[in-house]
């Protein structure tokens, strides 16, 4: 595939997690990259997650059907089913784009839950846990096999973390949620420091609400805030649409589209940054 738009990533192998579910941030990410001629290794953990059998996780069919999409536009692409809470399996997950497509440019750590919307004083500390360590403690080891990787090729490289405006705002009944954002954002900026020095940036994007999906499920975002607001789920919908200035949801692509640039030789000097994308929901 040839590169489209001169952002110089015509032949970067870039390694993304959380790619499965049509419609999210990791698909459309993908795709922007292999537009690009990015060689891409997917990643996705194609089963229930351990504690939370019912959350909305994508299938290993899932995976394999975004590698299908891709290869059938002309990107190369390989699949690896990888659970980004387990060191041994992000550590295989970079050593199969090293053997695959002989390095690693770019890192998209977008792996991300959040098993539990209800308030603190209800909050399991099971589910806490399980939110924290696919958010942060993913984000961390997909950082560190990375940095690893490139700081032993010496060519510089893009660490990129998926981050949320509920990294930037505490929101009532996202306790978990917000504090493993919160520590991606801390993260990154201690791995834009240490990086640095290897010309390699560390960033993280930072969504506002997707009207996704996931926000519709039984405990989902709409109906936990129905429930805290005796109010209807497109009354939510409405208010949260109202306190977005630019006036619409956020889609994937308005995400993917400022990934692709952090990637690019354009944002070359960008580093320890949390970027908001949010159409002026949040604005610091």
């Amino acid at each position: 595939m040839t590169e489209a738009g001169g952002y110089g990533l015509n032949g970067k192998v870039a390694v993304i997690t959380g790619v499965g579910r049509e419609g999210g941030i990791g698909r459309a990410t993908a795709r922007a990259l292999a537009a690009r001629g990015a060689r891409l290794v997917i990643a996705d953990i194609g089963r229930p997650l351990d504690g939370a059998p019912e959350y909305g996780v994508s299938t290993a069919t899932d995976l394999d059907e975004a590698a299908a999409d891709l290869a059938a536009s002309g990107a190369q692409v390989r699949a690896v089913r990888c659970d980004v809470t387990r060191e041994d399996q992000v550590d295989d997950l970079v050593r199969t784009a090293v053997e695959e497509f002989g390095g690693l440019d770019i890192m998209i750590a977008n792996a991300g839950v959040s098993v539990s919307n209800v308030p603190l004083t209800e909050l399991a500390a099971a589910a806490f846990d399980q939110t924290v360590a696919v958010n942060l403690r993913g984000t961390f080891l997909c950082f560190r096999a990375a940095l690893r990787q490139l700081t032993e090729q010496g060519r510089g490289g893009r660490l990129i973390a998926v981050s949320s405006q509920a990294g930037k705002t505490g929101w009532p009944l996202l306790g978990a949620y917000c504090a493993s954002k919160f520590g991606v954002n801390g993260l990154v900026q201690v791995a834009a420091k240490e990086a640095g020095p290897h010309g390699i940036t560390v960033n993280a994007v930072c969504p506002g609400t997707l009207n996704n999906p996931l926000n519709d499920l039984p405990g989902g975002l709409w109906d936990a805030y129905s429930q805290l607001q005796d109010v209807s789920k497109d009354e939510v919908r409405e208010a949260t649409l109202g306190a977005i200035p630019l006036g619409r949801f956020q889609t994937p692509e308005d995400v993917s589209d400022l990934i692709v640039f952090l990637a690019s030789e354009q944002g070359g000097y960008i580093t320890g940054q949390a970027i908001n994308t949010t159409g002026g929901q949040e604005m610091h």
